[in-house]
């Protein structure tokens, strides 16, 4: 080929890149809200089998669409299907499986219908048990809608179940129930939990089979005292109220009891859990030894937790150990109780961070197993017959999740995931292999069956999400901004992909700022559920449409040790505000930054730092949306709210302090408010009171309500049709 012959085909292939480049589509509402494309393949639903030799878990079906079970072979790697959700029927009417689950037996599945959500975790659906070599479909509760909860025996030979506020448990065999509790009402709640202890403890299973299968712990809650909150559907001609019972800030909780009741005689013995009624259980687990019941206790400003241990024949209760914190002590399922000796393992972050200890039944320190100024996140569980605790931590950077591993003794500390990023793992029973999901910020989770070290045995899915490669796809760039004051503070910056740093562009900032929170995190979508990712995903089409999109996780957030977090406590605007202006005054310094056209938008806790952004920072931001926000913490519960800000009796300066009504006679710049009607957790009452003070401070807004639409603001269109609303509104005001 000669030079000429060279030259032209150059120029044909630079053409060609050229080309090639421009096509790259760009990203549309209805790419994102009304698309799966980018949803990407998953290992989902992996249940092990008891003996670790296998798991189970779901595939959807290409024809159907249903999500069939299949059994996956860890030593052949062989997969065979054993449930096909399309065959499923009871009397001749198919079954829609919307959960399953594995039981004690191998040949049986506990199959879960179509579900009817209560509120965030919990649900009412029909449940049935299959048998695989049969092929047989067995419902429980004569084919009962409206079961709650409902958890095998650890023998496979019963099951529990709550309905209309009573627990039950049920043959396998015969399908005959047994009614353990008669006083269930709207008041009275047996084994399931009242509103809040569902959402701030995140459970909506209030009870606890015993080892042996002889027993049940549950809670019983006494809501009578609770006020109520309405929440009302204008969308028929007469509203239709629901009462919601819904503890504030300062107002009496629901008094809890736990039972435990003996399934054979029926009798409920009840735990002494002292004499002071304000008090919350979040936590309540069997030991390994016969007949002991741990229970955690705290005080209502949740700073102090005591673990008590039971003897469930007396209802007698000991103390044997205390957390206490200054600020709040955090709830956790950090408690593992060993099988082999009357000892446990459990988490605090008494040292400043939280760490890992070894203790014994009468509360005695053996070994702090983990130490140094990084912090452990959760432990996974303990692998007793080789001596393995195994746990998620931070040890490697604040921004990553790693899996870990250390002895019973405190030795051989070792990371098990490899690279960096974000690791799960989801464990064997005897701890020899576990299916492990890895991630960061430029790479889809990809799913691997590994050994306990952390060797992969194969991959399970490379989730080759092919969508990405039509757009010009742009990912985070990690850094630290350091505060006029020193500090430094995790951020992330995402640049248009034509980014030219001799032109100037308008930055959207995004935050939740809340205690204990991270938004600036090395892992793929920032969340685990798809709808993380369509917020990623709009955040590219932003880029695309000439924006910077930044993210900065101010002081009190989490993974940086306790007293890092502790900022946030008594006053949750002070940091939030103080450092997203340390982040904007970042933005205004940087060459390609057009300083006059910074904008804020969050949802929940950033909604709220939204209003707080355009009241009391609009010298450094234009715009701000505020989705879902809190107006005044006096309309929030009791347990979230005053766990970070203290008892309003000895706080009313914070509370006054960290509320936008105060400072609402100064909004400036653009503010669009959005809320849903429905919304059963920070209610729309918090907009309407912002709405009625912008009203007599004369400030002007835009206001969006979505009927009857809960926290998520989603359902058929409405996500689609919400960000849409968002988008015009920052590239008009922005």
């Amino acid at each position: 080929m000669n030079w000429l012959s060279r030259v032209i085909c150059m120029v044909l292939i630079g053409g060609f890149v050229v080309m090639t480049a421009q096509e790259k589509k760009q990203l549309t509402i209805d790419d994102i809200y009304s698309s799966e494309k980018f949803k990407g393949r998953t290992v989902a639903n992996i249940q092990w089998l008891p003996n670790g030799s296998a798991f189970t878990f779901t595939k959807a079906n290409a024809e159907s669409g249903l999500r069939d079970v299949y059994r996956h072979d860890v030593k052949s790697g062989k997969e065979m299907l054993i449930l096909e959700a399309g065959s499923l029927t009871y009397k001749n009417e198919p079954v829609e499986m919307s959960e399953y689950h594995t039981t004690g037996n191998q040949n049986h599945l506990l199959i879960t219908g179509p579900q009817k959500q209560i509120w965030r975790h919990s649900y009412s659906a029909p449940y049935y048990l299959y048998d695989i070599d049969e092929k047989k479909l067995i419902a429980l509760a004569n084919n009962d809608p409206g079961l709650q909860n409902v958890q095998l025996a650890p023998d496979g030979k019963s099951v529990a179940y709550a309905k209309e506020n009573d627990l039950y448990v049920a043959d396998v065999e015969t399908g005959v129930s047994k009614r353990l509790t008669t006083d269930g009402s709207f008041n009275i709640l047996n084994g399931v939990f009242d509103w809040v202890y569902e959402e701030e403890f995140g459970r909506p299973d209030a009870f606890r089979w015993s080892p042996d299968g002889k027993k049940i712990a549950f809670w019983r809650t006494d809501q009578t005292r609770v006020k109520s909150f309405i929440l009302l559907d204008e969308l028929p001609y007469y509203a239709v109220a629901t009462e919601l019972k819904y503890p504030k800030v300062g107002e009496q909780n629901a008094i809890v009891k736990i039972g435990v009741v003996d399934i054979a005689s029926g009798e409920t013995n009840w735990i002494d859990l002292g004499e002071n009624e304000d008090i919350y259980i979040p936590r309540i687990e069997w030991t390994n030894t016969k007949n002991v019941l741990s229970l955690q206790r705290m005080n209502r400003k949740q700073n102090h937790l005591e673990l008590l241990l039971a003897d469930v024949t007396s209802g007698k209760t000991r103390t044997i150990l205390e957390d206490k914190n200054e600020a709040w002590v955090d709830v956790t399922d950090d408690f593992v109780f060993l099988r082999k000796k009357d000892r446990f393992v459990w988490t605090s972050e008494k040292s400043g961070y939280r760490h890992i200890y070894l203790n014994d039944y009468d509360g005695k320190e053996l070994k702090q197993l983990t130490k140094g100024d990084w912090e452990v996140s959760s432990v996974i569980g303990v692998d007793e017959k080789d001596g393995w605790v195994y746990f998620y931590g931070k040890k490697d950077s604040p921004i990553q999740l790693h899996l870990y591993r250390v002895k019973l003794d405190g030795k051989k500390l070792s990371r098990v995931s490899a690279k960096g990023g974000w690791h799960t793992a989801n464990f064997a029973p005897n701890f020899k292999h576990y299916v492990g999901f890895s991630s960061d910020a430029k790479t889809p989770t990809t799913v691997t069956l590994r050994r306990s070290d952390g060797r992969s045995v194969r991959v399970l899915e490379d989730n080759k999400i092919t969508a990405l490669a039509e757009y010009n796809m742009v990912y985070p760039e990690f850094m630290t901004i350091t505060t006029s004051d020193g500090v430094e503070l995790n951020a992330y910056m995402s640049k248009p992909a034509n980014f030219d740093p001799s032109k100037k562009y308008p930055v959207l900032v995004f935050g939740y700022g809340g205690p204990g929170s991270q938004m600036v995190v090395d892992r793929w979508g920032s969340g685990s559920a798809f709808r993380h990712f369509q917020r990623v995903l709009w955040h590219q089409m932003m880029t695309e449409k000439g924006y910077i999109i930044f993210c900065v996780d101010n002081r009190g957030t989490g993974g940086r040790g306790k007293a890092f977090k502790n900022l946030a406590y008594g006053d949750l605007s002070k940091w939030s505000v103080a450092d997203q202006i340390e982040g904007a005054k970042y933005l205004q310094g940087l060459p390609y930054v057009e300083k006059d056209r910074i904008g804020f938008w969050g949802w929940s806790g950033g909604g709220y730092l939204a209003c707080m952004i355009q009241t009391r920072a609009h010298e450094y931001f234009k715009t701000s949306v505020a989705v879902a926000l809190v107006s005044d913490f006096r309309n929030y519960d009791t347990i979230w709210t005053e766990r970070y800000m203290g008892l309003l009796s000895e706080n009313k300066a914070g509370y006054d302090a960290a509320d936008v009504l105060s400072t609402a006679g100064q909004l400036e710049g653009n503010l669009l408010l959005i809320h849903g009607s429905g919304d059963d957790n920070v209610h729309p009452q918090n907009t309407m009171q912002l709405v009625d003070k912008f009203i007599a401070e004369n400030r002007q807004f835009d206001l969006m309500i979505y009927p009857n639409r809960n926290h998520r603001i989603s359902g058929g269109n409405t996500s689609g049709h919400l960000f849409t609303l968002i988008t015009n509104y920052l590239l008009e005001n922005l």
